[in-house]
């Protein structure tokens, strides 16, 4: 199966804990496009005392890596977005317009603190929304808050958010629980796409892994949903149906 698109990847070198060299994240492009990726998006970290990057930071990489990729055969289409921490700095830089929403600035990935979804997280979520800015919730299955929680993710939803499963939790990567937390919410079905969130080429053996274990549990047409018909929605700012 082709024409999957990954909506968090790591694969711009020397701007976060992804790729730490040009020829990683080639050979990590290269990796996805053979496992099924015919577009990949750049999600670099934007995480204040952690990963300092701004806008403007994060486009220069982005130009700088593209222009490596130029003559190699055999990659998938590459687009730039970031994974935003989700602190009161990022916010303010999301609503001054100084983020870095997916192409087409439909959507914006978020990452959250792991313990807890707070009512001003909650309201700021809403405030993005009436932005037109559609809130995309990177790997709930790994924050503790969400752990038998599958309500507390479902009150999100129905409020308009979008969710990205990390396919390799499906398999173990992160432990147990996220596992089982990942198994959990897609029995509910609280997501509306999965991605690679690669970091190294060996990862995507892992994705691969996560993949084939979204069709052993719920048939090739959730796998063409979580990576196809979901992101193409959520690009164009929307939930998918």
């Amino acid at each position: 199966m082709r024409g999957f698109i990954d909506l968090h990847c790591h694969w711009i070198a020397g701007v976060d804990d992804g790729a730490p060299s040009e020829e990683e994240g080639v050979a990590m492009l290269l990796a996805l496009h053979q496992a099924g990726f015919d577009r990949v998006v750049a999600t670099p970290h934007m995480r204040v005392g952690m990963f300092d990057n701004d806008r403007a930071t994060l486009v220069a990489a982005y130009e700088r890596m593209t222009a490596s990729l130029r003559g190699t055969s055999g990659l998938p289409e590459v687009g730039l977005g970031c994974e935003h921490y989700f602190d009161d700095i990022v916010y303010q830089r999301l609503r001054a317009g100084e983020g870095l929403p997916y192409p087409g600035e439909r959507a914006v990935l978020l990452e959250f603190y792991g313990v807890d979804f707070p009512p001003v997280v909650v309201e700021r979520l809403f405030d993005l929304r009436r932005g037109r800015l559609l809130p995309v919730i990177a790997h709930p299955e790994r924050y503790r808050y969400l752990w038998g929680k599958p309500e507390a993710l479902e009150r999100l939803v129905d409020a308009g958010m979008a969710t990205l499963l990390d396919a390799a939790a499906l398999v173990g990567k992160y432990g147990r629980e996220p596992q089982r937390a990942a198994e959990m919410l897609l029995d509910h079905g609280l997501y509306h796409a999965a991605c690679s969130d690669a970091h190294r080429p060996a990862d995507v053996a892992d994705v691969a892994r996560g993949m084939d274990r979204i069709v052993d549990l719920f048939g090739e047409e959730e796998l063409d949903f979580l990576f196809r018909e979901g992101p193409r929605a959520i690009l164009e700012g929307k939930l998918p149906e």
